[in-house]
């Protein structure tokens, strides 16, 4: 199919998924703002990657739709969820885009933007569910490359590739005070290193987000050593609901952590990791926001594919950290089985490669 070579005047890219997956996304939306300078580039996300999208230099707007929230005002208030959902309509109808990137791998999305006549829908064919979309990259799942990698496939249709594939998350100056405002009153100095930990790592799982998670006591194990060998301070990073998880990590470490578990604002999260000499965490958002930022990490995979979700683009300041077994990766094709060996990819792994990857790091 030969590339489209009108300009657009406006353009949506839509992306319904989590942090990482929004991260992978940058590099497209960065491509795009590169080949076409003065046209409208308007992004479509949930609500818990807005604020990231709002920091973008290259977006013109933030349009949110949450689709969480509408399903269940739905079961509750028909009505009114229908009204909300025709509001959405009708906005995306105003814009009167010419091209839509559609990252959903579904067929919902592509339906409204044929329905409201958006002439070019580009995205992926996944499970026959690309059929109102008027180009599309035929995939059985996202195997064998990296998610950003796929995403750059769709540029083929404009006659685009991707720069380096770097992500980007670009803190506002706002943000760089707030996370200087903090350091100061937390105390903290470039005389040691400052590492910080994430021990749950995101949320995108729900009730299978434990299957991502290396066990908590083996993260207070490498970082006493860290505190004992190279008299680090550890902050400890995670949402509200990771809090649990933080405090037994405070417990079990003889050297107190600094816990800001559920108490950083996204700008002060970020700009806060980016100050630190080393990230420690699984794979999820948070490491990947990490990595946008030139952090060193050392993060560990389990049941995940890093070849396919870990740190874009590869380098030596990113450590990854897997078991090797035989079963793993055994997330394919977006579906999580049963573990008939008790997550051995995790518990099985032991501290002493999390923290040889850790000192090699800090020593580099």
């Amino acid at each position: 199919m030969r590339p489209l070579t009108t300009p657009p005047q406006r353009i949506l890219i839509l992306n319904p998924f989590g942090i990482g997956d929004v991260l992978f996304s940058t590099p497209l939306v960065r491509a795009m703002r590169k080949a076409f300078p003065t046209s409208r580039l308007v992004y479509l996300c949930n609500r818990r990657t807005e604020e990231i999208l709002r920091r973008n230099p290259h977006l013109d707007d933030v349009l949110v739709f949450e689709k969480d929230e509408f399903v269940t005002l739905w079961r509750r208030v028909p009505w009114r969820a229908a009204v909300q959902f025709g509001r959405t309509l009708r906005r995306i109808r105003r814009e009167r885009f010419d091209w839509a990137i559609d990252l959903s791998l579904g067929d919902r999305y592509s339906f409204f933007l044929k329905l409201l006549r958006v002439p070019v829908r580009i995205g992926f064919q996944f499970r026959r569910r690309g059929r109102f979309l008027t180009h599309a990259v035929t995939i059985s799942g996202y195997e064998g490359q990296h998610v950003v990698a796929f995403y750059g496939e769709l540029l083929q249709f404009l006659g685009l590739t991707l720069d380096d594939g770097r992500l980007e998350l670009t803190l506002t100056d706002e943000d760089h005070r707030a996370a200087d405002a903090l350091w100061r009153r937390l105390g903290l100095n470039q005389a040691t290193p400052v590492i910080g930990v994430i021990p749950a790592g995101g949320v995108s799982w729900g009730v299978e987000a434990h299957c991502r998670r290396w066990p908590v006591e083996r993260f207070a194990d490498v970082a006493q050593q860290l505190c004992d060998r190279h008299q680090a301070t550890v902050l400890l990073f995670g949402e509200v609901s990771d809090q649990p998880l933080c405090h037994q990590m405070v417990r079990l470490m003889r050297t107190p952590p600094i816990d800001l578990s559920g108490q950083t604002s996204l700008g002060q999260f970020v700009g806060l990791i980016a100050r630190c000499a080393l990230v420690l965490t699984n794979d999820g958002g948070a490491l990947h926001m990490a990595i946008s930022q030139g952090v060193r990490t050392v993060a560990i995979y389990g049941p995940v594919d890093p070849q396919v979700y870990g740190p874009y683009p590869p380098s030596g300041r990113h450590r990854l950290i897997t078991r090797q077994l035989t079963c793993q990766p055994c997330y394919h094709y977006f579906r999580m089985p049963h573990c008939p060996y008790d997550l051995a990819c995790l518990k099985g792994l032991p501290s002493e490669s999390v923290l040889a990857a850790s000192e090699t790091l800090l020593r580099s």
